[in-house]
């Protein structure tokens, strides 16, 4: 009766042995799984500034885009944009008029980046 305990005792191992040689795996491919979904998933997106023109008719938004390896910048405005590779230490937007606008990205020890924006002026309708 004796070999019989030991048998079932060892039998019993080597399923928990099977059992965690398995589970460690899973565990670590639903952990990557998850990580990846969640980068995926998560905004890639940042907004830095967004400036709206002196009567509220046109916007400019900045967002810097989260590209593996080095971030972008993106100036969107009229269903336009302008990409920049500098990432700026400060961003201005500076409106002429409703139409016309000077973005300034501002990167310490060096010169600034000028961006003139023209929007497309809508007809008037009568």
């Amino acid at each position: 009766m004796n070999w019989k305990d030991d048998s079932v005792e060892r039998e019993k191992m080597k399923f928990s042995t099977k059992m965690g040689c398995l589970f460690i795996p899973v565990a670590l491919g639903i952990a990557v799984i998850s990580i990846v979904a969640w980068y995926l998933i998560s905004s890639q997106e940042t907004q830095l500034e967004i400036s709206h023109s002196p009567n509220h008719l046109n916007s400019i938004e900045i967002v810097m885009i989260h590209d593996f390896p080095d971030p972008t910048i993106s100036i969107n405005y009229d269903d336009q944009s302008v990409m920049k590779t500098q990432i700026p230490d400060k961003t201005t937007v500076e409106w002429k008029n409703d139409y016309q606008a000077i973005v300034t990205l501002t990167k310490q020890g060096q010169e600034p980046d000028i961006i003139d924006i023209e929007f497309a002026a809508t007809p008037d309708t009568e």
